[in-house]
């Protein structure tokens, strides 16, 4: 069982709502597309305030399983029209599942530029953001972190979003508190921009109440055994997502003028420039730290 808000930002009220069953395991992205058609927000203009803007995680999240704390940012896109999921890693999705929250609906627009906390006990508070207007997301990051401290996890609307740029995303904490973990594509940035929502802070918390802890334990133990073994796997741990950038080439899958080609280097005569292992590479001589 998991709580569900749904936040209204003019008045500043919050309704919940609990996820049982069936509803907590189709959380995430599921639940922001079958949401956004329900809610009928292909009619909606999306950058005001009646476009809802979904933050959604799993059924795992706030447990140690492997790649189950991502969090599912959705919304009607400023950019393309469409319904739009974008996700990201980090430890926001964590610090949701570490609350017992399937996720939250951000409805309406603030008056003003505002900054929304969660609370350990899930209370759910506003404060101004006046003195964060304009400022990158590593010196919004720093001081909220002098506001709130250090075991909080943040969601920070950057300064392409404030403008309401369609390229903007969603900056997310990383596990060493930089909001490098981006909810991108789509613009969803600007719908958090229009909402006038420069940043949500989480507090972290402990891993949730499982039905069966063992159970999952079990599960997760097995789980990361089985990624262990796997060369796909450690591959991708080692050359990081840029490894797919390698593989693409090697496919003839990219992009490269207008799909006509699909390769930007022949494999078996040059170096992929934009590839995990040339990228790690530069990464280790430059004293850098990899996986």
């Amino acid at each position: 069982m998991r709580d569900y808000l749904h936040i209204q930002l003019g008045d500043q009220t919050v309704d919940r709502q609990t996820f049982t069953g069936e509803q907590v395991a189709r959380s995430g992205r599921y639940f922001i597309a079958r949401e956004l058609v329900a809610c009928g927000a292909a009619k909606v203009e999306p950058l005001s305030g009646d476009n809802p803007l979904i933050f959604s995680v799993g059924p795992f999240a706030g447990t140690n399983f492997s790649n189950a704390n991502r969090v599912s940012v959705g919304c009607r896109s400023p950019l393309t029209g469409g319904i739009k999921e974008a996700n990201a890693g980090g430890t926001f999705g964590f610090a949701l599942g570490q609350l017992g929250l399937a996720g939250f609906t951000l409805h309406g627009a603030a008056s003003e530029w505002t900054v929304m906390h969660v609370s350990l006990e899930g209370e759910v508070s506003f404060s101004s953001a006046d003195d964060l207007m304009g400022l990158s997301n590593f010196d919004c990051a720093a001081e909220l972190h002098e506001r709130f401290g250090k075991k909080v996890s943040l969601g920070i609307c950057g300064p392409v979003g404030e403008y309401l740029g369609l390229l903007s995303g969603i900056s997310f904490s990383d596990t060493d508190l930089r909001p490098s973990r981006l909810a991108a594509r789509g613009g969803v940035g600007a719908v958090m921009g229009a909402k006038r929502v420069k940043a949500i802070v989480l507090d972290l918390n402990k891993m949730p109440k499982l039905h069966d802890r063992k159970k999952v334990i079990g599960a997760v133990k097995q789980y990361n055994a089985m990624l262990k073994e796997d060369e796909i796997a450690q591959n991708m741990k080692t050359f990081g997502t840029a490894l797919m950038a390698d593989t693409q080439n090697y496919l003839g899958g990219l992009p490269v003028r207008n799909f006509t080609a699909g390769q930007l280097v022949d494999p078996d005569e040059d170096v992929m420039r934009m590839g995990g292992e040339f990228i790690r590479e530069q990464n280790l001589e430059r004293g850098g730290q990899t996986a």
